[in-house]
């Protein structure tokens, strides 16, 4: 593990001294996992959120945000007013991405340029995914259980909405208002993606009233999409730790430490003085807090810096204050 952690950090000062390298691998990195995230959102979206067909005794559930309004769309065009010989995928994959047109100006002036560009590339492929993943795949997954499709669904919509984000990019829709949110207020994401598609939801429940499947389904199908939204929302909060904040208890006899902490993360510290009760030595403790993800750089170089501090790590739930988080560019 020490090992990897010194290549990476290799790696990182030989870009630092290269700054055209650096923004090209930095693009491409990006662009590699706009790559993943759509193609795992189209899977997610074909094989278990609105196959082709169905398999017996299931339902469609809605996926929420602009992904779940368009299938709104499509249900309404459908299903509603009967329109013959409509292209599910391709239809949904249209709306997908015009729908996602007026949130990108939102992103664009709001949170950054270049994390626009690339969710309007994610927007892109994943409307390019729908609509070209074979009916083939669908019948190769064999779901019989709507539970179990429901669930798989969440997790993997979850894993592609954590890997844009951790990436600095996001799968368009609801991801940039609520990360647009979840910026100003410093918190987690996913919560905030639950409140914008209730609206989804409540329109989803009225047009599977009118449809003509037993009504008691339209409450069932809200219930799963729910679940599904659920599901999303945990595996990107676990996996999606840019807001989240750590607290570092350092207890060290380097008196030099804390500067160095200070000089290497845009955070502040306090130092306290104290007295080893065993060694009856002088001790410096210092406090810190840290976003999660940076937890790991804080503690190895704690560690290189004075390899016999101990130091506490504590989940922060909430802090108040002026804690520096990198913007979004």
């Amino acid at each position: 593990m020490k090992k990897k952690r010194n290549i990476i950090r290799e790696i990182k000062a030989y870009l630092k001294e290269r700054p055209k390298l650096s923004i090209a691998a930095q693009y491409a990195y990006s662009f590699f996992m706009c790559v993943i995230s759509a193609f795992m959102v189209g899977l997610s979206f074909r094989l278990f959120v609105a196959p082709a067909e169905l398999p017996e005794g299931q339902i469609y559930f809605v996926t929420g945000g602009v992904s779940g309004l368009a299938q709104n769309i499509v249900k309404f065009v459908a299903d509603i007013l009967k329109v013959q010989n409509v292209n599910r995928s391709l239809l949904q994959s249209i709306l997908y991405f015009s729908l996602n047109i007026p949130v990108m100006l939102l992103g664009w002036f709001k949170i950054g340029r270049r994390f626009t560009f690339f969710s309007v590339m994610n927007v892109f492929l994943t409307s390019l995914f729908i609509s070209i993943i074979p009916v083939s795949w669908e019948k190769a997954v064999i779901i019989d259980s709507q539970l179990t499709r429901t669930l798989f669904a969440g997790i993997l919509a979850g894993f592609a909405g954590a890997i844009a984000l951790k990436s600095n990019v996001s799968r368009g829709g609801m991801d940039i208002v609520s990360y647009y949110f979840a910026n100003k207020k410093s918190t987690d994401v996913g919560k905030y993606s639950v409140i914008l598609n209730g609206v989804v939801l409540i329109i989803f429940f009225i047009l599977n009233l009118f449809d003509e499947n037993p009504s008691s389904n339209a409450l069932t199908a809200v219930i799963y999409s729910v679940l599904y939204l659920v599901m999303s929302s945990i595996v990107i909060d676990a996996i999606h730790i840019r807001n989240k904040k750590t607290q570092l208890q350092i207890f060290t006899s380097n008196e030099e430490l804390a500067k160095a902490l200070i000089n290497n993360f845009p955070h502040g510290a306090t130092t306290v003085g104290g007295i080893g009760v065993y060694s009856s030595e002088a001790k410096t403790i210092i406090y810190m807090t840290v976003s999660s993800n940076e937890v790991n750089d804080a503690v190895t170089l704690i560690r290189e810096l004075d390899p016999k501090a101990f130091i506490n790590v504590i989940d922060v739930r909430q802090i108040h204050g002026k804690f520096f988080i990198p913007p979004i560019k």
